[in-house]
């Protein structure tokens, strides 16, 4: 494979990988920072990409561990806030449909980000992305079972945020 074909497969997952670092991000320009730093480290790297079918893989985990080690690095020296405040990105906006056939984009968004990170992060490489468990653990650097736990605790996570908020709805509407 030449550097082109590589350019030309890897940015046919361009969607992809803007989709998933806006939703590990949680903001636009996180995001497009991430997949910014991820192209670049791929063009970079595209000799050791070993099978073209898993390419996408590849660069959603070049994502994940570009975005691990900025949290590290984050961490390690943490910024000074000189004014204390709320941050309006703590707000979380509550799920109002009464089903999940019912939600809207927005919805579900709002649901997702109420979830732990790794939890948000497998249901939607495995629910939204229709990435196979194995593939998920490849991606996320960690053992199948533990991708399984996460997966089953995330979805039980939106099922209970679904009924609360639709028996908060429920009382909504009675009083």
């Amino acid at each position: 494979m030449t550097r082109e074909e590589f350019a030309t497969l890897a940015v046919g997952y361009l969607p992809d990988v803007t989709a998933y670092a806006r939703r590990l991000t949680r903001t636009r320009s996180d995001a497009d920072d991430l997949v910014q730093d991820t192209y670049d480290r791929a063009f970079g790297h595209w000799h050791e990409l070993r099978d073209l079918r898993s390419c996408r893989a590849w660069l959603l985990r070049i994502a994940r561990n570009l975005l691990t080690d900025h949290a590290r690095s984050v961490a390690a020296r943490p910024e000074l806030w000189l004014v204390a405040g709320t941050d309006s990105s703590e707000i979380q906006p509550t799920v109002s449909a009464e089903s999940v056939e019912r939600l809207d984009a927005r919805q579900l968004e709002a649901a997702l980000t109420q979830l732990p990170d790794e939890q948000r992060e497998t249901v939607l490489l495995c629910d939204l992305w229709g990435f196979a468990y194995g593939e998920i653990a490849e991606i996320m650097g960690c053992p199948l079972g533990t991708v399984q736990s996460r997966i089953a605790r995330g979805r039980a996570a939106l099922v209970a945020l679904l009924a609360a908020e639709t028996a908060a709805h429920g009382r909504r509407r009675g009083s």
